[in-house]
């Protein structure tokens, strides 16, 4: 939890004068990016674990500096020893709207997001050493932000976070989850 608090402060406190560093207009339409990092994931009553997260989505400019973007996210679960333990694995099929606060030439822009999505979880959960396995298809919303540093004219890195508040069908299926890391984009 102090990780994910001490994430959000670094985030929000970038100052947003950065953007006043520019690069050479490019005017690009969008950008292909893939995302790494670590995250944690919750059931209604608790933790089920935390593990790694990969994903890749594609943003495409619909005026100005907000874009919509597809993407796909996949974030491991691990909670061993005591009479509890989950394992599993959640990939999440996100729609979003996302807006840059930074014009086309801006060296780095802070961005925040919001979309819908669709969360296939498929796991197992074992409580006083009965195992349940467990899959099932849930939806919901996220939101998170992030910051996209250009080097170079097509090429953008940066530190992001997303936080996902999903629908479970069961009692033990994941109602929440969030990853931190970092995201390799190329604009198009």
């Amino acid at each position: 939890m102090r990780f994910l608090a001490c994430a959000l402060i670094l985030i929000g406190s970038t100052p947003l004068d950065l953007a006043a560093q520019s690069t050479p207009h490019t005017d690009s339409r969008g950008s292909i990016s893939g995302v790494f990092g670590g995250g944690r994931t919750w059931d209604d009553e608790g933790g089920l674990g935390s593990g790694p997260a990969i994903g890749g989505r594609v943003e495409w400019r619909l005026f100005g500096t907000t874009a919509v973007e597809g993407s796909i996210d996949a974030l491991s679960h691990d909670r061993s020893g005591g009479f509890f333990e989950a394992e599993g694995r959640t990939v999440f099929f996100g729609a979003t709207l996302l807006h840059r606060f930074a014009n086309d030439t801006s060296r780095a822009q802070f961005y925040l997001l919001g979309g819908v999505h669709l969360a296939k979880h498929s796991g197992s959960t074992t409580f006083d050493g009965v195992r349940i396995d467990r899959d099932s298809t849930d939806p919901g919303y996220h939101f998170g932000g992030g910051i996209a540093i250009r080097i170079g004219e097509r090429l953008e890195v940066g530190p992001e976070a997303r936080f996902y508040i999903i629908q479970p069908g069961n009692d033990s299926d994941p109602a929440m989850a969030y990853w931190i890391g970092g995201r390799l984009g190329l604009r198009f």
